[in-house]
């Protein structure tokens, strides 16, 4: 049970790191092309952006696969499953909580629900810091500047 659990766990937190340094140096440079959809205001139900998720889960897909049917790869399987759950939790946080992607959808008044829309309200006036998703960590510098802002490039266009 723990030989599972752990490289699932391990995998889950492991993302936050790989989602920010995807975040960074793909999605804000070689792959911003896809990218630059989500910084714009949201004209249709899907965006380019959308394939990112896409894409990962995909490979996870095929982490599934290989962890379940060749022996010496078994691992992969709960690690799929790690970065599943992160999936997961990156769609409840990112697009549901932040993003309001689905109108009229209640988000708790949480201070963490706070604190992730203003990290984020960050990157989005900027397109910087922060990177993370789950874990954003914003320079003190960038909280001060963007404490006098009343936009808020995440509200509903």
């Amino acid at each position: 049970m723990i030989a599972s659990v752990l490289p699932a766990v391990l995998a889950f937190v492991l993302m936050e790191p790989v989602a920010y340094l995807a975040h960074r140096f793909v999605m804000h440079g070689v792959g911003a092309g896809w990218h630059h959809s989500h910084h714009r205001a949201r004209r249709r139900t899907f965006e380019a952006n959308d394939l990112y998720p896409v894409v990962m889960a995909a490979v996870t897909v095929v982490a599934f696969a290989l962890g379940s049917s060749v022996a010496g790869l078994s691992v992969l399987t709960p690690v799929a499953i790690g970065v599943t759950l992160y999936g997961a939790a990156y769609l409840v946080v990112h697009d549901l909580a932040i993003h309001r992607r689905i109108p009229g959808l209640p988000v708790p008044d949480l201070a963490i629900v706070r604190w992730w829309h203003e990290s984020h309200r960050i990157h989005h006036l900027w397109g910087g810091e922060p990177f993370g998703f789950l874990a954003p960590v914003v320079p003190a510098e960038l909280r001060a500047k963007a404490q006098g802002i009343e936009r808020d490039p995440l509200a509903p266009a």
